[in-house]
């Protein structure tokens, strides 16, 4: 696939573990992760490899690359995935369309579409069918060999995705097709024949692995043909963006079930479950014995059921999350919490905080206006939870920041640029009552960029940088107050350093100020490197031939036509060396791991058959060959 991290050759869909238990609830707030949130997906990329370490779940690759191929280690990866804290493995496979002039191509069949053989949806409907079957089956045998004792039950019963990604052979993107709308539907035809294969099999979990970008140059953005299924979504640099990523748009239009992350030198996976924000809300004593309010759960695929675990019998959560109390309660705090689920699997949490006789304070809690609009500034508190007028006391904030009984913020008149803050108490006829509190901050210029910058050491003499800086009104001036005289910012904002600098990190901040009485302070980091110098000639004549690569096998082999992924077993690779062919075939190395070079490569289409040669050039000019086949 066309991220680094992925181990595979193209993503593929699977609906794995990330619809089953062991999901966990993304908030605003930060989560706990559980033991099983949390894996990894390999693919054939890793066979003769460690394999990653105590995964919470696995995702293995069933094809070789492309559809009708088979991974050689599917049956030892589908044991390390059963060996995960999550014992169901889920599956992937690739996914691609090349036509009739493609392999594999269906020619009479009569179903579940009548096929003769023709470019046309029934045939790529086929060819989607046939290439879910060939991998079903080739999960079968890995069951089986891995001593499953109902091979056909464990494989149904775990998530399948397809990987779909333009690296792959598509006719939106052969030049003898398309981009047409007759490919276009083709393209989609084939995947929606796969979807319904692994169904028909008695899958009943199937998703989608791919990009935004991808998913539209392949489907024409057609996300209505495919709203129930699930995606699985890569790209994202760590498990807080990955959380961050469950609330993403789905390129499907169905739920996002599976976020890719960069995890070590492995592709890590994060299960999103369904989404639940803790929610805190407040009700009047007098009021509470007629609270009533709904939960609401996102990313789920059907109705959710709620399962109640703590908070009863002061409040009660029924199985479609509608919350009420036993009676009349108390002043004070009550919270119920426990677990939601939906038909296809997904799980998650709630948890809902009720405050009795207690006023909350919500939006506005702070606000920012420019030292020469602070004058007139204002702003209405609000409160949710009384009966009746609410009533504010000041505790803080007079004379610059003042709050009327009515929860009217003003100020005394024009504030020098600063923080401000007022607090103080609430109440209402009923006895309710709350505390609240508001920042307000006046005219504070920002930073933009840049905030750092990266010069050789033989450069410093040419090096300069502008400053910059918003919110202001009129020219902003910059007073410099450490760094000097390594760094230096002028009046203006330009960065200069000297030119004696050596290899290292200098510093420089300050403060700014605009013609209206805005201020804030300034940050720059300058990073020297030291240039590469030559090493002083010896008196020896020995000249040291550097080592080159050595390559073993190729496997896969090359498609006229097509563009298909191969890997180069070998030593001494490194740097992504380049992968040169003869005239019409181009090689892009799409992952180095020293000992595997995972290649794109692209050929003309009509190109004659047979055994042509890789050539491999590092970048100090050692290189070596092997060959391989295109059929």
């Amino acid at each position: 696939m066309i991220f680094p991290l992925k181990k595979s050759s193209a993503a593929f869909v699977a609906i794995a573990l990330v619809f089953g238990a062991g999901a966990v609830t993304v908030s605003a707030q930060a989560t706990t992760l559980s033991p099983t949130s949390t894996g990894y997906d390999i693919s054939f990329p890793q066979c003769g490899y460690a394999y990653p370490s105590a995964p919470g779940f696995g995702v293995v690759g069933v094809n070789g690359g492309k559809p009708f191929t088979t991974n050689k280690c599917l049956a030892s990866e589908l044991s390390w995935a059963k060996g995960a804290v999550n014992q169901q493995p889920a599956f992937y496979v690739n996914t691609a369309n090349g036509g009739p002039n493609g392999g594999q191509w269906p020619t009479s069949q009569q179903t579940p579409e009548v096929c003769t053989g023709a470019n046309s949806l029934a045939c790529s409907y086929d060819y989607g069918w046939n290439a879910a079957r060939y991998s079903f089956s080739a999960a079968l045998s890995a069951e089986s060999a891995d001593g499953a004792t109902a091979p056909n039950q464990s494989a149904i019963t775990s998530p399948w995705w397809l990987d779909v990604e333009t690296g792959n052979a598509w006719e939106v993107k052969s030049n003898y097709y398309g981009p047409t709308a007759a490919a276009y539907a083709n393209d989609k035809s084939m995947i929606e024949g796969e979807i319904a294969s692994l169904k028909n099999a008695g899958v009943t979990k199937v998703g989608v692995y791919s990009t935004s970008q991808q998913w539209r140059a392949i489907t024409d953005a057609s996300s209505a043909n495919f709203p129930s299924v699930p995606a699985w979504i890569p790209g994202f640099g760590s498990v807080a963006a990955a959380q961050a990523g469950c609330t993403t748009a789905s390129f499907t239009s169905g739920r996002v079930a599976l976020i890719q992350y960069g995890n070590g030198s492995y592709d890590g996976d994060y299960n999103c479950g369904l989404l639940n924000t803790p929610l805190t809300t407040s009700v009047t004593a007098a009021n509470s014995a007629t609270f009533s309010d709904q939960l609401v759960t996102t990313n789920n695929n059907g109705a959710v059921s709620y399962v109640q675990t703590s908070g009863s019998p002061n409040l009660a959560v029924s199985a479609t999350g509608l919350v009420t109390t036993s009676g009349a309660l108390p002043d004070g705090t009550y919270v119920a919490s426990g677990t939601t689920s939906d038909p296809h699997g997904d799980v998650g949490t709630f948890s809902l905080t009720l405050e009795v006789g207690v006023l909350l304070q919500d939006s506005p809690l702070a606000a920012n206006v420019k030292a020469s609009g602070s004058a007139s500034f204002s702003d209405q508190l609000v409160v949710t939870g009384n009966t009746g007028t609410v009533t504010f006391v000041p505790v803080t904030g007079p004379p610059s920041l003042n709050v009327s009984a009515s929860g009217l913020v003003t100020t005394s008149g024009p504030l020098a640029a600063g923080t401000y803050s007022a607090t103080g108490s609430m109440n209402d006829p009923g006895g309710d009552a709350g505390s609240y509190a508001f920042t307000l901050t006046v005219g504070k210029l920002v930073q933009r960029t840049p905030t750092a910058g990266t010069v050789a050491a033989s450069s410093l003499s040419s090096f300069s940088d502008q400053m910059s800086v918003g919110a202001n009104l009129g020219t902003v001036s910059y007073v410099q107050t450490s760094g000097s005289p390594n760094v230096v910012v002028s009046s203006t904002g330009v960065v200069t350093a000297l030119s004696t600098l050596t290899k290292g990190t200098y510093k420089a901040a300050g403060t700014t100020s605009d013609p209206n009485g805005d201020v804030g302070t300034f940050a720059f980091t300058l990073t020297v490197t030291a240039p590469v110098v030559a090493p002083p000639p010896t008196s020896t004549t020995t000249t040291t031939v550097p080592s080159g690569p050595s390559a073993s096998v190729v496997h896969g082999h090359a498609v006229a036509g097509r563009t298909v992924t191969l890997s180069i077993d070998g030593s001494g690779f490194s740097g992504r060396p380049r992968v040169t062919s003869h005239a019409g075939t181009t090689a892009l190395v799409v992952r180095d791991t020293g000992r595997v070079l995972v290649v794109r490569v692209s050929v003309k289409a009509h190109s004659r058959n047979g055994v042509f040669t890789f050539t491999i050039t590092l970048a100090n000019g050692t290189s070596c060959q092997v060959r391989y086949n295109q059929h």
